[in-house]
């Protein structure tokens, strides 16, 4: 049975908010803003959302089933796995930022790996690299297809060693989590001195934000309960000893069907946009986008 749970504000402790969105305006949850320190965050949280991505138990799989899945599991099949052959250029240029900056190929995690795209392409450019992903059908393929190491558990579970890792990778995670600030400390612990924590999430202090508000794309997603301004983002990992080095607004690669699809979630009008791309058969044309309505920002531990 779902219930709510009550938070106060992750940044700062804060429990005085104003409400930005009832609940089933935006999402399922109400939206408030932090009177303090300006954190956007979904309060109270279904307790299902609650449990957070890091506070969950690896759910008992039936790994023979999976593993036949596997063989089925392909880009044209599923979308959320083409999307990740689709970004993999975009999270390429968090490699071509350390390369620029000179910074030495190391080892390298990745938080919600995924099917391993972007772990084996990192591989491949030199980088010694391990995944977490709880998720057993994408993990297996990425075991399977690459060869990748990559833990099932969560990654507050997983038994990692503190000042292991030279940069942490979590790209469109932390706005899933339901403890961001115990995320972000274990990252920092899992650092060696002087590594960089990657963070990528939207950001709601953009354009596109002002003018959809309740509408925006990002915002009406139900899984996603922080909702992070630059500001707040940097005050995050600043507030757990992380520098930020690097922060800029990143755009997405994305198929062209799947831009119809978020006019479609924008405006309401699925059926029309959705027609629109089956004719013309926009799931096989790319473009790339920078809305400035999404974030990354690179965090040394000092």
């Amino acid at each position: 049975m779902e219930e709510e749970v009550y938070v106060k504000c992750n940044n700062c402790g804060a429990d005085d908010y104003t409400v930005v969105f009832p609940a089933g305006k935006a999402q399922i949850h109400r939206v408030v803003k932090c009177n303090n320190c300006g954190l956007i965050y979904a309060n109270p949280q279904i307790n299902s959302t609650a449990g957070g991505k890091m506070a969950r138990e690896a759910e008992e799989v039936d790994l023979k089933k999976v593993e036949k899945e596997v063989e089925e599991y392909k880009p044209e099949k599923f979308q959320y796995l083409q999307k990740q052959y689709v970004h993999l250029k975009d999270f390429v240029a968090i490699l071509e930022y350390f390369e620029k900056k000179g910074i030495k190929k190391g080892s390298l995690l990745e938080i919600g790996s995924h099917a391993g795209v972007f772990l084996n392409t990192a591989k491949e450019m030199g980088w010694e690299v391990t995944g977490i992903e709880p998720n057993p059908l994408p993990r297996i393929y990425s075991e399977k297809n690459f060869g990748l190491k990559v833990y099932s558990e969560s990654f507050e579970q997983a038994p990692l060693k503190d000042d292991t890792f030279d940069v942490v990778i979590a790209t469109h995670v932390i706005e899933h989590i339901y403890d961001p600030k115990v995320f972000i400390k274990k990252a920092y612990d899992l650092l060696k001195p002087g590594g960089v924590l990657v963070l990528e999430t939207p950001t709601y202090d953009s354009l596109a934000f002002s003018l959809l508000k309740h509408r925006e794309r990002s915002v009406r997603c139900p899984g996603h309960i922080y909702f992070y301004t630059k500001k707040s983002l940097a005050d995050a990992v600043k507030g757990v000893g992380f520098k930020v080095v690097n922060h800029v607004a990143v755009g997405r690669t994305l198929t062209m069907d799947r831009l119809f699809h978020n006019f479609a979630l924008i405006t309401g009008k699925k059926k029309f946009f959705n027609n629109i791309s089956k004719k013309l058969n926009l799931q096989k044309r790319t473009v790339h986008i920078n809305a400035h309505d999404m974030q990354r920002i690179y965090a040394e531990k000092v």
